[in-house]
This record gives structure tokens, C-alpha cells and sequence, in this order.
């Protein structure tokens, strides 16, 4: 959970502090060359999803955040999903959510500034906590879908384990031997000795 947390309030932090300076000093449409026409800041006002996509009500979006905000958390208390970086992972995707969220109870929108392309290709404009959002849902996707080796081998061994049959139980040595001795004296009753000689009469 402070992993969590801490990955969480650092983005929030990260993200809104980056929006205040943009809010504040870049007028809405100004653009600003930061890796020539590559990587540029543009302030533009998104009323949709991440990246400016599925332009829609407001309500609908807080809503969404809201939800995801209260799964992530779920996930969290219950333990679910432990393994290497899923705290960070989730960490990012709630500071995300949660950044978002706040231009939406603000301004009704959200601050978008990062641009990027090549000329007039240009990807949709975005925010850190955009990323934020992308960066932990793409480590959780790949951790599902390609596992590391360990966990595999693991997985197979508790599978194998289940299938197969449980080992014979040992007898103590005792009940060994009581049933050895119990089979020499059985047989000692039914042994018959040697035939002895028949006495004739003189």
C-alpha cells in the first residue's frame, strides 16, 4: 500500500504542478518548440478521454474516474494481483486517474500540453498524468500476458504436485516386525519335522 501511495502522490504531484505552469504562462492554442517541430508544448482544453479521445459529457468521464479510482484501491486491500512492480503499476494508473480527475471538478476539462509528431502527423495531444496512466496498464498487461520464467515454473510444479498421486504411508517398524514374527510362528505351527523311523517289533 505505500508504495502505492507514494507512486501515486508523486505523479499527482508531478502532473498538476505541470498543468498549473502551463494554465499560467501558455495562452490556449499558443505552441511552443521544445525538440524543434518534434516534441512541442501546446495548452489545449480536452473535454474528452486520454489523449483527446471519445469527446463526451463530463459527467460520464467522472464517473469512469471515480470507478477506476475505487477498483484500483479493491485490488489493493484485497491483495490481489501481488507480484514485482504491480504496486508502482497501479500507483501510476490511480495518480493518473486521480490528476485527471481534479481538471474535471476544476475547469470541466483537462489540460492537455504535450505534443508530438512529424509535421502535420501528429500524435493526440496529452498530460503526464496520461502517461502515467498508459506506462502502468502497458507493465500490467505484459506481466499478464508473459509472466516471467520463475512464476511458470512455479505455477507447473504446484499443477504437477496436484496431479499426481499421494506418496504410500511408510509403516513404523514396530508393525513391521509384529507381522514378521506373527508369519514365522504360523508357519512354525504348520511345519512338519522329519518322519521319524517306525519301530519294529523284535
Amino acid at each position: 500500500m505505500k508504495r502505492l501511495l507514494s507512486s501515486a502522490a508523486a505523479l499527482v504531484a508531478l502532473d498538476q504542478a505541470s498543468k498549473g505552469l502551463v494554465f499560467r504562462f501558455l495562452e490556449i492554442g499558443r505552441i511552443e518548440p521544445i525538440f524543434g517541430d518534434t516534441v512541442r508544448l501546446r495548452h489545449v482544453h480536452n473535454a474528452g478521454a486520454a489523449f483527446s479521445l471519445f469527446q463526451g459529457s463530463r459527467l460520464i468521464f467522472i464517473l469512469i474516474s471515480i470507478v477506476s479510482i475505487a477498483l484500483i484501491l479493491y485490488l489493493t486491500i484485497t491483495k490481489r494481483y501481488v507480484f514485482r512492480g504491480s504496486r508502482i503499476a497501479f500507483g501510476m494508473i490511480l495518480g493518473g486517474a486521480l490528476g485527471n480527475l481534479v481538471d474535471r471538478l476544476w475547469l470541466s476539462r483537462v489540460i492537455d500540453f504535450i505534443d508530438v509528431g512529424f509535421g502535420n502527423t501528429r500524435w493526440p495531444v496529452f498530460n503526464i498524468a496520461d502517461i502515467g496512466v498508459t506506462l502502468g496498464v502497458l507493465y500490467l498487461a505484459i506481466r499478464f500476458l508473459w509472466p516471467p520464467a520463475a512464476a511458470q515454473g512455479a505455477a507447473g510444479e504446484t499443477a504437477g504436485s496436484a496431479l499426481s498421486p499421494p506418496p504410500e504411508r511408510q509403516r513404523p517398524d514396530h508393525a513391521v516386525a509384529l507381522e514378521g514374527g506373527g508369519a514365522q510362528e504360523e508357519g512354525g505351527e504348520h511345519e512338519e519335522g522329519p518322519a521319524r523311523p517306525r519301530e519294529s517289533g523284535g
